[in-house]
């Protein structure tokens, strides 16, 4: 008892001293803080003092150049001299006051360049000085005083600035003083709690001693209880003499035909996996110290049979009043049957895993194998289509066809890619305006091929929607009816397939409807709902004799639903089926289709000449490709607009042109032999950083089409990221950027 005492009014002493330290220390820092903030406030008013000062300063030059104008004393321009010495000084006065402040700073910096234009001003006027010129001289005021105001203002924006600083730094000070009274009393008061808060711990370490009698008790009564109803094995260790009571079960889990027995601790470690001992050892001592607030531990122990059982170990120690473990009492359960359910759902995670990253790095590859040569078709077309002013009419409609066939093409294995974030919600609609006669002439000019291959009737008819101009998401509007119609004409063997576009009012709102009608097969009542999920057909004979992926139809209506509408459809088996698209109708006033394409051919060619005009004799580019068909097409851009290059089909050949030669911009294939886009890219930026070389735009040119491709693209290195399909305008704008930026930093 008395140890335990004179522990308390140790600690307790300890925590009033403690208490008074801090309040000691409070009065220093608070006396201090008060001092430096005081200090501010005259640092501040000085501040004041000598930017008041400025003003009539400059007022008092202005008034000492004019005296010295209307008589010619010289007298007049030796004062101005001294004005202006006190004028610098003060200024540089001021700028050691306000160093530490970047706004008052940048205010100093200003005014000092105004002062220097206002002083040639001022001396230029003086040195023309002629009598016969002082009325040209006079006509001078204006722009004298209009630099004399820009320093009046910036020199009042400045004072303003000081007098904020100063009101805000007297309210500190009263803050502070009323904070510090706070501080002191709240530390008294923590004093007085303190003890009497001593006063109740002194009675309750009397009474100490016999509560931990009674724990121990209690303790011993709930390890016979234990014992007795439950088939976990039990240890008591005694830490004094190192004795362990093993119960009957804690062997008989083990497979060993013992009863209760008292041994040594090394009797359970005997058993324990060579594996884990070390760790187990290391897990008591630390408990026993105190470091640890529980024990509990999984391990391996030997079962008689020979196999390793996964034993979860928990405890909890009897401590003496100094702390120290005198007795420490658990139990054993066998949790074999758990980890064994563990390690399957650990095999099933990583096979769910190995399956989605086989899956991720086939949409990769696939996008990458696909947009490339993609890209070069694309840019074939669109070279094709900005040349076709030479070609008749039946070729401009094959340009025109392959223009948009590409287009599709590539909206498609971008939608088929991205199917997942259509699911999701994450796709985002491009909302422009657009003449709805161009989506339909798009459309027929590329299904009407299809239709007579098979030789049905196509028609399309939007005679009531003629010059109607809307507002949507195009690319994804005729995405939706090139999927209705391909999927008409391909469950259709003879007749035709209609489209009809049209409008209607329905409580009050437009609506555009597109009704898709064909002679086909039909679809039966029981298949009208499984036809819009995704990988599915009507039956497993549709899929065998028309083929297809089962996604248009499901990507068609999470498309319309996006867009607010909505795909319906009516069917009789054998005599076709119609699908019908209702999106709500918002209409917009523009001029004509011929009118937008003449304007995206002049965009083009003005893209083209400011290219030209950008270019110097030395201008230069290089372009690292892989894929010939790209090679040829970026080339025939670059040599339209006259732009020198090189061409490099791998890394390290781009990296070898890099360090011989001087490039203005690199355009940077991401997927190449050797060494790829990243590597190459980084190898640049750290001999760039080596060498104190400037930096050299690159933009990466990637075909694969997962979300994050941009951001990997910048964290190398590049300066901008292209998708694959190359667009020749976006390619174009990219370059004269970086050909302007170089031109400039030049």
């Amino acid at each position: 008892m008395d140890r335990l005492f004179a522990r308390n009014f140790l600690i307790f002493s300890f925590l009033v001293t403690l208490c008074l330290c801090a309040m000691g220390y409070i009065i220093v820092r608070g006396d201090m803080e008060i001092g430096r903030t005081s200090d501010w406030i005259e640092h501040s008013q000085k501040v004041i003092i000598q930017s008041e000062e400025q003003g009539a300063l400059i007022n008092a030059m202005v008034a000492s150049q004019r005296g010295y104008l209307l008589s010619g004393d010289k007298m007049f321009m030796e004062r101005y001299e001294e004005q202006k010495k006190s004028f610098s000084d003060n200024m540089a006065r001021l700028a050691e006051m306000t160093k530490d402040n970047s706004a008052q700073t940048s205010r100093i910096e200003e005014m000092r360049g105004y002062f220097v234009g206002f002083t040639q001003l001022l001396e230029e006027r003086a040195t023309r000085f002629k009598p016969e010129f002082l009325p040209d001289v006079l006509q001078q005021v204006e722009m004298v005083d209009g630099v004399k105001n820009n320093i009046i203002r910036v020199n009042e924006a400045l004072l303003d600035e000081e007098y904020r600083m100063l009101h805000r730094r007297m309210a500190l000070v009263e803050g502070r003083k009323d904070q510090y009274f706070n501080t002191l009393m709240a530390g008294g008061l923590a004093c007085g709690i303190i003890l009497l808060m001593l006063n109740g711990f002194l009675l309750n370490a009397q009474t100490g001693r016999s509560r931990a009698e009674r724990s121990l008790l209690a303790a011993e009564e709930r390890l016979a209880l234990a014992m007795e109803g439950t088939n976990d094995g039990i240890f008591d260790w005694d830490l004094r003499t190192g004795r362990v009571f093993y119960s009957g079960p804690f062997f008989k889990m083990l497979g060993y035909d013992r009863a209760a027995h008292t041994g040594a601790l090394e009797d359970m470690m005997a058993l324990v996996h060579p594996e884990d001992d070390e760790r187990v050892r290391a897990h008591i001592e630390n408990y026993v110290r105190g470091n640890l607030s529980e024990f509990a531990i999984v391990f391996r122990m030997k079962h008689d049979s020979g196999r390793w059982v996964w034993i979860n170990s928990r405890a909890h120690a009897v401590f003496d009043d100094s702390r120290r473990a005198v007795r420490m009492v658990g139990a054993h359960a066998d949790i074999s049957y758990l980890k064994q359910y563990e390690e399957t759902l650990r095999a099933e995670r990583d096979r769910a895993e190995n399956a989605n990253r086989a899956k991720t790095d086939f949409l990769a590859h696939m996008s990458h194998e696909i947009r490339t040569p993609l890209t070069a078709i694309g840019g074939i077309a669109e070279i094709l289509s900005n040349n076709s002013q030479s070609f008749n009419d039946r070729q401009k409609q094959l340009v025109a066809t392959l223009m948009t066939s590409t287009m599709s093409l590539k909206d498609l294995v971008n939608d088929i890619l991205d199917f997942s974030k259509i699911e999701n919600g994450d796709i985002e609609l491009d909302i422009g305006s657009f003449p709805f006669r161009d989506l339909a002439e798009q459309v027929t000019s590329i299904m009407s091929v299809e239709a007579r291959e098979k030789g049905l009737d196509f028609s399309f008819d939007y005679d009531s929607l003629q010059g109607l101009h809307i507002m949507a998401d195009d690319l994804r509007l005729r995405q939706i009816i090139i999927n209705l119609v391909g999927n008409a004409i391909k469950f259709t063997d003879t007749g035709s397939v209609n489209v009809t576009a049209f409008r209607e009012d329905i409580d009050g709102a437009a609506i555009l409807c597109v009704d898709v009608t064909d002679t086909g097969i039909g679809i039966s009542p029981e298949n009208m709902d499984v036809i819009f999920e995704r990988f599915k057909q009507a039956d497993a004979s549709v899929s065998r004799r028309y083929g297809g992926t089962g996604l248009g139809l499901p990507i068609s209506r999470n498309l319309a639903q996006l867009m607010s509408g909505d795909i319906t459809v009516r069917s009789s088996e054998g005599q076709g089926t119609t699908f019908s698209l209702r999106l709500p109708l918002h209409e917009s006033a523009e001029g004509s289709a011929d009118g937008a394409q003449d304007t995206s051919a002049q965009v083009s060619q003005k893209l083209n000449d400011k290219i030209r005009a950008t270019l110097s004799g030395e201008s230069r580019i290089l372009l690292v490709e892989d894929y010939e068909g790209n090679i040829v097409v970026l080339g025939f851009l670059l040599e339209e607009v006259g732009c020198a290059y090189d061409v490099a089909r791998t890394g390290v050949e781009a990296l070898a042109l890099w360090e011989s030669n001087h490039y203005d911009v690199i355009l940077m294939d991401i997927q190449m032999p050797q060494m790829d886009g990243f590597s190459a890219t980084a190898a640049i930026r750290a001999r760039e950083g080596e060498e104190g070389l400037p930096r050299t735009p690159i933009i990466g040119m990637t075909a694969h089409a997962l979300v994050g491709d941009r951001n990997k693209c910048i964290e190398a290195g590049m300066d901008a990221y292209l998708p694959k399909p190359i667009v020749e305008s976006d390619l174009k704008q990219k370059i004269l950027y970086y050909l302007r930026t170089r031109s400039v930093a030049a």
